[in-house]
């Protein structure tokens, strides 16, 4: 008996209801000074226990001769009617939950955006999670994404293509000033070029500059997130800040377009890595 017991605590039956539940299967029917007899559970306890079986459906209730008598209920459909108390019992738990969860969304949606005056800045070092900022950014542009690119680049320049047309599909001005001057052979520059042109095939503004002094971006006139490389490592690792405040955004423009107006076109950069006597000052 204690393993069939043990299986209807499985089912979310607690011990002294299983147990008086087996006691009912093996009589025809019972009073509860009888269930108290012949189990573990005692008289004043079982007048409760016998109460939550009749709920859960387990257990049928009657008068005989003036008294309370209890039988149990066919077992099969005593399981199905146990599965489906659990299934009302959890439905209900998950609309109590969807409501709460509502409850909650809304003090989180209704606090200040910025609880205190450091909470628009944002420090990253980590790579992966550089990565999936700026991919994050590019998901949810709206207007203007301007972006100094230069080495270590965040995400792969041949992976991003794809997700920069996406988002170009959006009618969102995207302006690139790369820098050349880090690069070392004629491949680079080679490949470089390919990327210029494919970057400028997709909808991209493009222009090249020689050095660029940090890498940058502004999204939609308010977060800036700028990177620069760490002094001491010897690694190409960056530490980048992203501040959310429109006053650094719109100053950081002067910068990007001080130095977008002082840049060079595609077709000028070409023009100049194939004369071979300006060959030497490009790279």
């Amino acid at each position: 008996m204690d393993e069939i017991i043990d299986k209807l605590k499985n089912y979310g039956i607690p011990k002294r209801e299983a147990e008086v539940y087996v006691a009912l299967l093996q009589k025809r029917e019972l009073t509860a000074p009888e269930v108290a007899k012949i189990t573990s559970v005692t008289r004043t306890k079982c007048y409760e226990i016998l109460q939550n079986l009749v709920k859960k459906k387990m257990c049928n209730e009657n008068f005989k001769n003036g008294n309370k008598i209890f039988s149990s209920v066919e077992p099969k459909i005593a399981l199905q009617n146990i599965l489906s108390v659990q299934e009302i019992e959890l439905n209900r738990k998950k609309e109590e939950a969807r409501n709460f969860g509502e409850m909650l969304t809304k003090i989180f949606n209704e606090k200040e955006k910025f609880d205190s005056p450091l909470d628009y800045i944002e420090i990253i070092s980590d790579p992966g999670t550089l990565k999936a900022k700026w991919i994050e950014f590019e998901k949810t542009l709206k207007e203007e994404f301007l972006v100094f690119v230069k080495a270590p680049y965040a995400v792969n320049m041949n992976d991003n293509i794809e997700e920069e047309s996406e988002t170009l599909k959006k009618n969102v001005t995207i302006k690139g000033l790369y820098e050349y001057g880090n690069l070392k052979t004629k491949d680079e520059i080679d490949n470089l070029i390919h990327f210029l042109n494919a970057y400028r095939n997709i909808g991209e503004e493009v222009r090249v500059y020689k050095e660029l002094p940090m890498k940058l971006a502004i999204i939609d006139g308010t977060i800036t997130m700028i990177s620069l490389a760490d002094r001491i490592s010897m690694k190409p690792e960056l530490t980048s800040m992203i501040v959310n405040h429109p006053s650094l955004a719109d100053a950081m423009k002067t910068v990007f377009f001080t130095y977008w107006n002082m840049s060079m076109s595609v077709e000028e950069f070409e023009n100049l890595v194939k004369n071979k006597e300006e060959y030497s000052t490009v790279v």
